[in-house]
This record gives structure tokens, C-alpha cells and sequence, in this order.
């Protein structure tokens, strides 16, 4: 085998001395030593070099074990900051996140849609003030990742159908006028598993489905989003689940969106809450609506498995509601609907965390950045 030319050797090196210490948070020169089989020399450089770029930053010393105390090393998680932002008619939320997918600013602000132009001006300057903030505080912000409650154009630069507005949506160009930073446009559902993902590394195959007031789904394939060429992949609220069904605000007829939203379980003049509440004091009248949107539910998770036939993620505003027994039972209406027989699969719950499809959006920016600096 050709050895590889020196300057390979020392890019491989860096690289998995930066892994290393990501993955492992903090350790010594004699911890690399042993964990990648490095020479002290060439440990010793490479941190150098890494510490002069700012990737890498000394820790605490370790406590002496007779001899000098040791230096710790470790990658600074401040270097490159990532933002996410969500918006709907009457709120924007903005958050910052480290290379470690913590949150170290925030800015909630009120602010009406009324023209977009004005509306995305608006929403810029609020990025813009939390951005200098962080600039001034931590390191370079590497992008801005908005949240879009819609569908995404495949090309990732407009926006199909908007939630916010109810209609066509706004270019990337628009929504971006006044920040200076790259800027990208996610799904809200891919943003939510991409939070999932972070959470749990153990994740495989999965189909995440964000049940809410407007449902939708995403895929996580061999342990990565798979939104796919045309960024819709897991979009299952407008699959057809029964033909000529009820209207769907996408102007077609049957969607899962028709059928699974949390806006059908309420009666008249019955909130979504007091649904509930009514639903747990055995009211018969609502145990029926409950068992019908289950298996809507059910069903919608049966076919969108047949195609990533994986482990199964429920969130949105539902998972608020849902018991342990209620995400029991929903599993095995999954289950009984299977065309593969008796099968192994977990169902559980979402992180259903408050801000997670703003983290979300905002990792997707530090995935990159640290494929890029681990050379994937």
C-alpha cells in the first residue's frame, strides 16, 4: 500500500485529534497518547496549531498524581455560534446555539404579520441584535436557519406553502434581507428530529410524526435527517389517507393532515385542553372521537413505515397529552396495521421540548461546520 504523503499524515492527524477531543470533551496530551497512539511531538503540534486557529482552548489542569500537574485541552464550543429562528403572526423566537448544541442567547419578540416586506425587516433587525450580541460575547455566528412551518421549495431558496400566511410564502432572499450571514430555510418537522438526533445518538431508522394543530412528519435514516433531493421527505401530512376525504387546506381531499390534526377532537366551542380534560374524566361521547383519531393516527404511521420500516418518534402538542397507555396503545394500532407480521419496534414519545425546533433548525448549521472541521 502507497503510504500517504506527509502532508495527508498531518491533515489525518489534526482531524482525529479534533474528533477525539469533541467526542471526549476534555483530556490530557498523555490521554490522546493513548487513545490514538499519537507521539507526544505530534500531539504536542498539533495542539498548537489547533489552540493558534481557536478550535482548541486549555481546560482546568488535573489534579497531580505526585508529579506536574497535567493540562487539560479541549475544543472551545464558542468558537462558531449557530442561530435558528421561528416565526408565526404574531411572535418571533431566535435562538443561539454552541458547537455543542447549547443555548447561549435568546430573544423572544412580538411582532404582527401584516406586509411581508415590513413583517421580514422586522424579523431581520431581531436576528441582527441578537447576533452582535453573540459577536461581541462568543465567536463568529456561522449562519442563521429559519424555521418554516410549510413546505420548502426543493431548491431550498422560497418557500411553497406557508403556514405563517396560509398561502404561497416569501423567498429566502426576502426573509434574509438584512441579516448578513448564510442563510437556509428548514422544515419545521426536520428541524424537531434533527433536535432528536442530537439527543439521541442511538436513533437508526426512525419516522418522526409531529402530531399538533398541523401535522407533519420527518425521516431519520442510518442515524441521519433524510430530508431528501426535493427536502420533503416524512412530509405525511399530505399523504392521502381516505380518498376523496375531507378538504385539506392544500386544496386536495383525504390528507393525514385532515384527519390526524388535534383540531379535530375538539366539539363545538371545546378547546383542545378542555378536550382532554373532559377525555380523562371516561366520558364516553370523547373516548369515541379519541379511538377514531388514534387510528387515523395509526394508519398514517402504518404506511408512512412501509416505507423506512424504523422505530417510531410522536411529538408536537399531542405528546403533551398522551399518556404512557395512550403511546401503548397507539403502538400496538401500528402493529395490528403492519403489512411485515409480528415485528419489533419501539414508539415513544419526542423530547417535546419547548424550543426544540429552533435548536433544531440551528444544528443543522453545526453539523455541518463540524463535518467540516472533522473532515466527513
Amino acid at each position: 500500500m502507497k503510504a500517504m504523503p506527509p502532508k495527508a499524515v498531518r491533515t489525518h492527524n489534526r482531524i482525529i485529534l479534533a474528533r477525539h477531543l469533541y467526542h471526549h470533551r476534555r483530556s490530557t496530551k498523555q490521554d490522546i497518547e493513548r487513545a490514538l497512539g499519537m507521539s507526544l511531538p505530534t500531539i504536542t503540534q498539533n495542539l498548537r496549531d489547533l489552540e493558534a486557529e481557536g478550535v482548541v482552548r486549555r481546560g482546568p489542569m488535573r489534579e497531580s498524581t505526585g508529579g506536574r500537574k497535567a493540562v487539560s485541552y479541549e475544543i472551545d464550543p464558542d468558537q462558531r455560534i449557530a442561530i435558528g429562528v421561528a416565526m408565526n403572526a404574531n411572535e418571533v423566537r431566535v435562538r443561539a446555539v454552541n458547537l455543542y448544541g447549547e443555548v447561549v442567547g435568546s430573544i423572544n419578540r412580538t411582532t404582527q404579520y401584516r406586509n411581508a416586506n415590513v413583517y421580514y425587516q422586522r424579523v431581520g433587525a431581531i436576528v441582527n441584535t441578537l447576533m452582535t450580541d453573540i459577536e461581541q460575547r462568543y465567536g463568529r455566528v456561522l449562519g442563521v436557519s429559519f424555521c418554516v412551518r410549510g413546505v420548502v421549495a426543493p431548491d431550498g431558496r422560497s418557500i411553497v406553502f406557508d403556514e405563517t400566511t396560509g398561502g404561497a410564502g416569501a423567498t429566502l432572499e426576502t426573509i434574509a434581507q438584512s441579516v448578513h450571514r448564510p442563510c437556509m430555510l428548514v422544515r419545521t418537522c426536520d428541524a424537531a428530529a434533527m433536535a432528536e438526533l442530537w439527543a439521541d445518538r442511538s436513533i437508526d431508522d426512525a419516522v418522526c410524526v409531529y402530531l399538533g394543530r398541523r401535522p407533519g412528519g420527518a425521516l431519520i435514516v442510518g442515524g441521519r435527517l433524510h430530508q431528501g433531493a426535493n427536502r420533503c421527505n416524512g412530509a405525511i401530512e399530505h399523504m392521502t389517507l381516505v380518498p376523496n376525504g375531507r378538504p385539506c387546506r392544500c386544496g386536495g381531499r383525504g390528507c393525514m393532515e385532515a384527519y390526524c390534526s388535534l383540531e379535530t377532537l375538539p366539539e363545538d366551542y371545546e378547546s383542545i385542553p378542555g378536550f382532554f380534560s373532559v377525555l380523562e374524566q371516561g366520558e364516553r361521547h370523547h373516548r369515541e372521537r379519541m379511538d377514531e383519531w388514534l387510528d387515523y393516527v395509526a394508519q398514517a404511521i402504518a404506511n408512512a413505515r412501509t416505507v423506512v420500516a424504523g422505530d417510531v418518534i410522536v411529538g408536537g402538542e399531542a405528546a403533551l397529552y398522551l399518556e404512557d397507555d395512550d403511546i401503548e396503545d397507539l403502538r400496538r394500532r401500528v402493529a395490528a396495521r403492519s403489512p411485515f407480521g409480528v415485528e419489533r419496534f419501539t414508539l415513544r414519545r419526542s423530547l417535546s421540548t419547548e424550543d426544540q425546533d429552533i435548536v433544531g433548525a440551528a444544528l443543522l448549521l453545526v453539523e455541518r461546520h463540524l463535518a467540516e472541521l472533522f473532515g466527513e
